[in-house]
């Protein structure tokens, strides 16, 4: 009977064992877990606690919090000439000289130039011997020819807007594809067309060709916010 008893007891010890055993761990596991989900906490507490410190100091500091400016674009000029000459070279150096010129912005009071815009326009830069004037009004082949007839097209678009041109040259001859006296002829390093965004806002410039016609858009860049 007494054996019995003692077997019975050692049973209910081992029992009783487990259960404190299973409950020590199962306590250690919550304290791990809480203690992860503190840090966290406390991690973001922290960072969110520096972004406010930052924004604070730069109010105290009067330093201007950066936002993006968002600009309303008003057309202010447009003019399109006719592409008389398409010839294979030509059309290349019109669409190469284009895309350079496309989206090109001009601050206020910023002086443009056509020449440092397109850069040296020579065949070792790209571009393609093609017909142009001489300084005697002779039809030769030149390197970019055609890119008179783009500064020519700019030319009077910039006269639309009432920008205050700086440098214009005419050809040496009468062109065709602007009215008289409304032509401006450069070579890179010697004759450019230059003139002054004297806007109240930035401008900006759009060159298109369909290898039929050059336009040329300007915009005004007025900030909306």
């Amino acid at each position: 009977m007494q054996s019995n008893n003692s077997k019975s007891n050692d049973k209910i010890a081992i029992i009783i064992a487990t259960i404190v055993v299973v409950c020590i761990i199962a306590y250690i596991v919550y304290l791990f877990f809480s203690s992860n989900i503190t840090l966290n906490s406390n991690i973001l507490d922290n960072n969110s606690s520096s972004n406010n410190y930052d924004n604070v100091q730069a109010q105290k500091n009067n330093i201007p919090v950066e936002k993006e400016v968002v600009y309303k674009e008003t057309e202010i000029a447009s003019f399109t000439t006719t592409l008389y000459d398409n010839s294979e070279n030509r059309i290349y150096n019109i669409n190469k000289a284009c895309q350079t010129l496309d989206g090109t912005t001009i601050k206020k009071g910023e002086e443009f130039s056509f020449n440092n815009t397109i850069g040296p326009m020579g065949e070792e830069n790209g571009y393609r011997l093609a017909t142009g004037f001489d300084a005697d009004g002779k039809l030769i082949d030149i390197p970019a020819g055609g890119m008179c007839q783009i500064s020519s097209t700019l030319y009077n678009a910039a006269l639309i807007s009432n920008l205050e041109i700086t440098e214009r040259h005419p050809h040496s001859r009468r062109v065709s594809y602007v009215p008289v006296d409304k032509d401006a002829t450069i070579y890179y390093g010697q004759l450019d067309l230059k003139f002054v965004n004297n806007r109240k806002n930035d401008i900006k410039i759009m060159a298109q060709t369909d290898n039929y016609s050059i336009t040329i858009k300007l915009y005004e860049l007025e900030p909306s916010n």
